[in-house]
């Protein structure tokens, strides 16, 4: 068992997230393996009544890690350790989309949970991308396994039963169905055909395109509601779930024409590189979304498309979007970025106008 404790830090109130009173925030990282599959939770100190948050992660390439990835220090998980949540994850017994397989992983691990850690009183479920239709597929067919789901970009198949995405449209537990504006067809389908289920589905359209484009306030602010759903019975069938960020400070430079900052985070899955720039310093050098502009790392330009989302170029091309969190993301369509330039979080990277 490692004892880890992570100093809080300013970000948590310009975030807007609850208030910390204690100095530190102590938690019990643990990790390991069941059946093949690895798994990570972080218990909160004095972890008492019950409250478990799994997140599960969608689609992976076949030859990217095969892990159960948490940091703690992630703003959003801060939040949850402090409200007393258990976190956990865990991975399939490999890479790919077998729902079944990773349902039974889950199922493994909030049994290691219980005998391990403690009873568990409260489980929710929060999936992205073919991760989201999972949840919600366990909603359907497994309501056992949580008292609430949170399905963030799911892709919703109404018609195929053979297809990896086919629902049924029959929650039996509370879902959230939080999708962005381009991809809010299929949940409007699943809400409707869910008129006449056990519990009907609430819609969280966000008002922005993308695909899983969320920021940490929107998903506290998803799962706050729907405990309190669960906890009280009374909700609405519809809540718009967009929040801004706030002010922050971006530490960009400006030099000869061009602006600079540094690679902020990295998904070492896909490759696609998040930038500390705002959208605005963007737009104040002229560089308007449905415009090319050229990406210096390390002396290498890359020719890249300021669009909404992914599938605005052909495979191979670089595009890039404001993200949810007012930073910019920047990928390679159906290639790894980060590979191709050969990057790390830190990293010096410049914008200047094609």
């Amino acid at each position: 068992m490692k004892r880890s404790v992570i100093l809080l830090i300013p970000l948590f109130f310009l975030l807007g997230f609850p208030t910390i009173t204690e100095a530190q925030l102590s938690y019990d990282l643990l990790e390991g393996e069941i059946k093949n599959s690895p798994y990570k939770v972080a218990v909160p100190e004095n972890w008492a009544d019950g409250k478990v948050f799994f997140h599960v992660h969608g689609w992976r390439p076949a030859d990217a890690p095969h892990e159960a990835n948490l940091n703690p220090d992630d703003p959003f998980y801060h939040s949850l350790l402090n409200d007393g949540w258990l976190i956990a994850r865990t991975a399939s017994t490999q890479n790919g989309a077998d729902h079944e397989t990773y349902t039974q992983s889950i199922y493994e691990l909030k049994r290691w949970v219980e005998s391990n850690v403690g009873q568990v009183e409260l489980t929710i479920l929060e999936g992205e991308s073919t991760a989201g239709t999972l949840v919600l597929q366990i909603a359907e067919n497994n309501p056992d396994l949580a008292d609430g789901v949170v399905a963030m970009g799911a892709f919703v198949e109404l018609n195929d039963p053979d297809s990896d995405s086919f629902l049924r449209a029959y929650p039996e537990i509370p879902a959230v169905l939080m999708s962005n504006l381009t991809e809010l067809d299929g949940p409007v389908a699943y809400a409707a055909k869910a008129e006449n289920a056990p519990v009907k589905p609430v819609l969280r359209p966000l008002l922005r395109p993308g695909h899983v484009n969320v920021n940490h306030v929107e998903r506290y602010d998803a799962l706050a509601d729907l405990q309190s759903r669960i906890e009280s019975g009374h909700y609405s069938t519809i809540t718009e779930g967009t929040r801004e960020m706030p002010d922050r400070e971006t530490g960009s430079a400006h030099e000869n024409g061009s602006i600079i900052n540094q690679i902020t985070n990295i998904d070492w899955y896909f490759g696609n590189l998040e930038l500390g720039f705002h959208p605005d310093e963007l737009a104040g050098m002229g560089i308007e979304q449905g415009q090319w502009f050229v990406l210096e790392i390390d002396g290498q330009q890359r020719d890249v498309f300021y669009g909404e989302s992914y599938g605005d170029v052909e495979q191979g091309q670089w595009v890039a979007f404001p993200h949810a969190n007012d930073h910019i993301l920047v990928a390679r369509n159906h290639e790894h970025a980060a590979n191709t330039v050969g990057v790390q979080i830190g990293d010096r990277i410049k914008i200047l106008p094609k």
